[in-house]
């Protein structure tokens, strides 16, 4: 059975329902060092489906709200499938398109005085151009090398996907390591 939302979650759906945009405050360090807790979101209304990897979402999880980096995009059998991964969080979490509430445009970082920064651009860094890049490269690649392509839930992994796959983790490492907590 899932949670049910708590009242102060449905007054945010339904402010970015009514007024296409609304404000959040992170809580807690999956998303360092891009977002910190305390830090005020502004998040503007959109589906799923206009998300693109690497930009931040926020999402309904398991009853819950979550703000994590698109980093791929799955289609199998017509359908489609978020993965979404906290910048300083190894999990990563699956989701339908419908989940969406919407993108992560400003961060206002909150000082020791209790004050907030001016709102600056969130989203558009390397870890996002990184998994961009990847993306569009394995949409490119699958084409002309069926061997690349995701298989379906179940289905054995063809050797140059696996290959390919190795090379993906130990890049993502490098250029976008997930830093301590």
């Amino acid at each position: 059975m899932e949670p049910s939302p708590s009242p102060g979650l449905l007054l945010l759906v339904e402010t970015l329902r009514s007024q296409g945009s609304g404000s959040i405050t992170v809580r807690g360090a999956s998303m360092n060092p891009t977002l910190r807790d305390g830090w005020r979101l502004q998040v503007q209304a959109m589906p799923g489906s206009d998300l693109q990897v690497g930009e931040i979402g926020v999402f309904l999880h398991g009853g819950s709200l979550t703000i994590h980096r698109l980093v791929w995009r799955n289609r199998l059998d017509g359908k489609e499938s978020l993965v979404f991964q906290g910048d300083n969080n190894a999990v990563r979490e699956t989701v339908p398109p419908e989940a969406v509430l919407g993108r992560v445009q400003t961060a206002e970082a909150r000082r020791e005085d209790g004050t907030f920064s001016s709102r600056f651009a969130v989203g558009s860094d390397s870890r996002a151009t990184f998994y961009r890049l990847v993306h569009r490269s394995h949409g490119y690649l699958s084409r002309y090398f069926p061997g690349l392509r995701i298989p379906p839930p179940g289905a054995p992994q063809a050797t140059p996907y696996r290959l390919l796959r190795a090379v993906f983790r130990s890049l993502e490492g490098i250029i976008s390591p997930r830093p301590r907590r």
